[in-house]
């Protein structure tokens, strides 16, 4: 079965208030532009603000109409979206999507390379499991590489059996990188927050944390101090406002003095310029399920991403090219 995704549409787009300014980060390459530069957000954000407030009723009734009258060009939107959406994975960099609630590790190593050592740690190893059944009987993952690709990827599952002694045996990010020698990032998305944190040589370098919880503390470590920036969002069609907080420290980057829009785009542009990609390949895509319940069996599948772009009823279609899936078990 084909995994539909949500294609990412800011009916109601958000703004930033206030403008970019000298002291923020340099601005990202053409390549490792922002994956919402092909949602409907680019096209929209010429639109006038107060006339959108004003009237918001005629965009809500019939968007495509509304649209069209003020310049802005569906067919060529739609044909962006769709190159973009089937252009091909081995020359992917970046991230694929943001829309979704998993934590995925990459390491800039082969997958024979990474597998190896995971099998050290693990009680029972299986190579290539793409089409291969599997039984969910404890704390395991899998690890795996798109074709083209110098880094490979590890995700996890913590629910068929959470054991946090076992968790123990599962290699953590400054582990991989000391050992493997090479740089490890760990992404995790939720809800309401997105997240990385950069490991090099078995030491932390930098760390990243957006959320609209406005109420959190910025973390505090030791080599990598974090400074906190709160940015205010408002929607086009209302007077109301969003507060998002960020957590920012790094090693490599002098820390920007304010919050400023470019700052949203660090997860994309760490990923997209240290020449990964995160196709958004989670245990829900390979097992074909969302619940996972120990003793069951499933099929480790490939089945591919579709869309149906709006203003239109086509439904696109594109598999990931997937080098070699390995599976591991760390506890029964």
């Amino acid at each position: 079965m084909i995994r539909k995704l949500g294609w990412m549409i800011l009916l109601i787009p958000l703004v930033m208030s206030g403008h970019d300014d000298a002291n923020a980060l340099p601005e990202a390459s053409n390549e490792c532009r922002d994956p919402e530069e092909y949602s409907l957000h680019r096209q929209l954000s010429h639109l006038d603000r107060e006339e959108l407030l004003r009237n918001p009723e005629e965009y809500l009734r019939d968007p495509d109409t509304y649209l069209r009258s003020r310049g802005v060009d569906i067919e060529a939107w739609l044909q962006e979206s769709e190159a973009h959406f089937t252009r091909p994975w081995s020359e992917r960099r970046g991230i694929e999507h943001f829309d979704r609630n998993d934590t995925v590790t990459l390491v800039r190593v082969p997958l024979d390379q990474l597998s190896d050592f995971l099998a050290t740690r693990a009680v029972e190893t299986q190579r290539d499991v793409l089409g291969n059944e599997i039984e969910l009987s404890g704390l395991f993952g899998f690890a795996y590489q798109l074709t083209g690709h110098d880094w490979s990827m590890m995700i996890w599952d913590h629910t068929v059996l959470p054991n946090l002694a076992a968790e123990i045996l599962i290699p953590k990010e400054a582990q991989l990188s000391e050992s493997l020698q090479q740089p490890v990032v760990t992404l995790t998305f939720s809800n309401d927050s997105v997240a990385y944190r950069l490991f090099e040589r078995g030491q932390m370098t930098e760390y990243f944390w957006e959320t609209w919880d406005e109420t959190v503390e910025c973390p505090d470590f030791p080599n990598v101090p974090a400074q906190r920036y709160d940015l205010s969002l408002h929607s086009a069609f209302t007077s109301e406002a969003g507060n998002l907080t960020i957590c920012f420290g790094s090693t490599h980057h002098p820390l920007p003095l304010e919050a400023t829009e470019s700052l949203r785009s660090l997860p994309n542009r760490l990923i997209c310029e240290s020449g990964a990609y995160d196709p958004g390949i989670g245990l829900n895509y390979l097992l074909g399920t969302n619940r996972l319940v120990r003793g069951n069996r499933h099929t480790v599948q490939n089945p591919g991403f579709s869309i149906t772009l709006v203003f239109s009823d086509q439904e696109i279609t594109t598999v990931p090219d997937l080098a070699r899936v390995d599976y591991f078990k760390f506890a029964d």
